[in-house]
C-alpha cells in the first residue's frame, strides 16, 4: 500500500463531514422506512426511492473510479471482481433477449431488470469502495440493525392489532404502484410485513438482520445493553409471528452461522434465551407453535409447498430452449409461473452461465469475509465479519425458498449486505498494512 493511501486511511479514522456511510445511510432508509409500493411514478417499477439512490451511487463510484489517477491502492478485490462478472453475464443474457422475437411485456420487463441490476450494483460498490475505515463500517451495521429493530418492531405492532398502520402514509411526489393489499392471514393469525411488499419478503429482511443484530449485541460492548439488545428481541419476536417457512430456514442458517463462532458459554446463553422465547410465544400465542410445527408435518399437502416442486418441469422446458444465457434477466412474468425459487428462476433467465456467476458473487463473498474473520483480532472486527457472513448465508438460503430478487427490500438489502462483506475484507487488509506501516515505522 502507498504512502498517500495509508495517509488517507488514517484521515478516514477521523469522523467525516459526509463519506459512503452518509449515502448508504440515505439508501437504507429510503429502502426500510418508505413503504415499497411508493414510487416516482414517472419512472414506473424503477423509480422506488432507493432504486434511484442505488443509481445515483452507480453514478458516483463510476466518476470517482473515472477521477482515479493511480493504481488502486487496495489491489485485487474479489468481491468487487465477482460483481463485474455477474454483471457481464446478467448483460449477455439482456443481449441474448433482444436478439430473438420477445413480447412487448418481456422486453420492458427485461429493461427494467437491467436498471435493478445497475442500481443494485451501486450499493454494493458503493458500500464495498466508499466506507473509508472499519469504524465507519461499524457505524452502518449498527444503522442497519437499529432499521431492522424499527422494522420488526412495527411488524410486532400489525401482528397485535391486525391492522396494517402503513396503508396511510403519503409522500409528496411518489405515488403507489400496485394497489395496496390488507394484511393476509395464515392459519388464524395476522402476518406482519412491515413496510415490505409481502410477509415472505418481511420474513427475508428481518432473517438477513438478525444474526448481524446477535454479533453486535454480544461484542459491541462501547453501547448500552438497551440498544444492543433491544433489536434482537424484536427480531427474534418478529420470525415465528411471520408464519412463514422461508423466514423460519433462513433464521435457522443465519444463527447457526453466527452461534457456531461463539465460545459454549455464549452458545448455552444463547440456547437458553431461544428456549425461554419459544415459551414465551407457547404462552402468549396460543396455538401459535402448533401452527409453525404444522407449516413443517403438513408440507407434503402444502399448495404452496406442492407449486415449487411441480415448477421444476416446466422450468426446463424453459433452460433446454437457452440454457447458457436464458431468456433475459426479468423476462420470466409471474403470470407464467410463480416459482418461490429465485435459484431456478435464475437459471431460466439468465442461464447457466449468469447463474454461475450469481453464486460465485455469494461464494466469493462468505468465503472472504469468513478468512477475514480468522486474521482479525477477538471481539467486534471479529465478530462483524462473523455477522456478515451469516446474514449473506441467510439472504442466500432465502432466494433458495421465495424469488426475492423480485421484491425491492430484499433484493436491496441483499445486496447492501454483500457490499459490507467485501468492505469488511478490503478495510481489514489496509488496518492490516497500517500496523505493519507503524511497526516498521517503529524500528
Amino acid at each position: 500500500m502507498s504512502v498517500a493511501a495509508l495517509e488517507r486511511l488514517r484521515a478516514g479514522r477521523r469522523p467525516p463531514q459526509a463519506d459512503g456511510v452518509t449515502v448508504l445511510t440515505v439508501y437504507l432508509i429510503a429502502l426500510t422506512c418508505i413503504p415499497s409500493r411508493l414510487v416516482l411514478s414517472p419512472l414506473g417499477g424503477a423509480g422506488s426511492p432507493a432504486g434511484v439512490v442505488g443509481l445515483g451511487c452507480l453514478a458516483w463510484w463510476i466518476w470517482s473510479r473515472a477521477q482515479r489517477s493511480e493504481p488502486d491502492p487496495d489491489g485485487f478485490q474479489p468481491v468487487r471482481w465477482a460483481f463485474i462478472l455477474m454483471a457481464f453475464a446478467f448483460s449477455a443474457s439482456f443481449i441474448a433477449a433482444m436478439t430473438r422475437p420477445i413480447a412487448g411485456e418481456e422486453f420492458s420487463g427485461a429493461q427494467l431488470g437491467m436498471v435493478l441490476v445497475a442500481g443494485w450494483g451501486g450499493v454494493l460498490l458503493v458500500a464495498h469502495d466508499g466506507i473509508p475505515s472499519l469504524e465507519r463500517l461499524y457505524v452502518l451495521l449498527r444503522r442497519v440493525v437499529a432499521a431492522g429493530g424499527a422494522m420488526a418492531t412495527l411488524g410486532i405492532a400489525q401482528f397485535v392489532t391486525g391492522q396494517p398502520l402503513v396503508d396511510g402514509i403519503s409522500i409528496p411526489g411518489l405515488s403507489s404502484n400496485h394497489t395496496m393489499f390488507g394484511l393476509t392471514e395464515r392459519e388464524g393469525f395476522t402476518r406482519p410485513s412491515g413496510m415490505a411488499t409481502h410477509p415472505i419478503e418481511y420474513g427475508a429482511v428481518i432473517t438477513m438482520i438478525l444474526p448481524l443484530a446477535l454479533a453486535l449485541a454480544f461484542s459491541d460492548t462501547s453501547r448500552g445493553a438497551l440498544r444492543r439488545w433491544f433489536p434482537v428481541l424484536a427480531l427474534a419476536i418478529s420470525v415465528p409471528l411471520s408464519i412463514s417457512r422461508s423466514a423460519l430456514l433462513s433464521a435457522v442458517v443465519g444463527c447457526l452461522v453466527i452461534i457456531l463462532s461463539w465460545p459454549p458459554a455464549a452458545r448455552r446463553i444463547a440456547a437458553a434465551g431461544a428456549a425461554v422465547m419459544t415459551v414465551g410465544v407457547y404462552i402468549t400465542v396460543p396455538g401459535m407453535l402448533g401452527s409453525l410445527l404444522g407449516l413443517f408435518t403438513g408440507i407434503g399437502g402444502d399448495s404452496s409447498a406442492l407449486s415449487r416442486t411441480g415448477s421444476y418441469p416446466i422450468a426446463f422446458e424453459f433452460v433446454e430452449k437457452s440454457p447458457l444465457f436464458g431468456r433475459g434477466f426479468s423476462t420470466f412474468l409471474p403470470k407464467y409461473r410463480i416459482l418461490d425459487n429465485q435459484f431456478l428462476g435464475l437459471l431460466i433467465e439468465v442461464g447457466i452461465v449468469g447463474l454461475a456467476a450469481f453464486v460465485a458473487l455469494i461464494v466469493t463473498a462468505l468465503v472472504c469475509v469468513l478468512r477475514t474473520r480468522r486474521r482479525v483480532g477477538d471481539g467486534l472486527p471479529r465478530q462483524a465479519a462473523q455477522g456478515l457472513a451469516a446474514a449473506v448465508a441467510a439472504g442466500a438460503a432465502s432466494l433458495g425458498v421465495f424469488d426475492g430478487l423480485s421484491f425491492p427490500m430484499s433484493a436491496g438489502l441483499f445486496f447492501l449486505m454483500l457490499g459490507m462483506a467485501g468492505a469488511a475484507v478490503r478495510l481489514s487488509r489496509q488496518e492490516a498494512a497500517v500496523r505493519h506501516s507503524d511497526v516498521s515505522l517503529e524500528v
